[in-house]
């Protein structure tokens, strides 16, 4: 577990990814409705991959990647920033080598 927390961490350093922790105390909202991608793509368009248990599917109607983006700011709201998220998965990942 240790080794994929560090592999995350560094990973979130990437300009082009974004982790954001979510604490637990957050209780019930939005994002854990399901999980979801937003892609932008060379030409400014916007895609999602929406996934749950039994299936997935690529979402490319301009309305349905709106509401998708509207709930990743409602998971961006309730979660940590970026940096307080990084700090709290390398704590976390020492707390399993040891």
């Amino acid at each position: 577990m240790a080794e994929q927390l560090d592999h995350l961490a560094e990973q979130s350093m990437r300009e082009h990814v974004q982790v954001h922790v979510v604490p637990v105390d957050a209780g019930m909202y939005l994002g854990l409705a399901g999980q979801f991608i937003i892609a932008e793509l060379p030409d400014g368009a916007r895609v999602a991959h929406a996934d749950n248990q039994l299936n997935a599917q690529i979402v490319d109607a301009p309305a349905d990647v709106a509401r998708l983006a509207r709930t990743w700011e409602i998971v961006r709201n309730e979660a940590l920033s970026r940096r307080q998220s990084i700090e709290l998965i390398k704590e976390v990942a020492k707390s399993w080598s040891r």
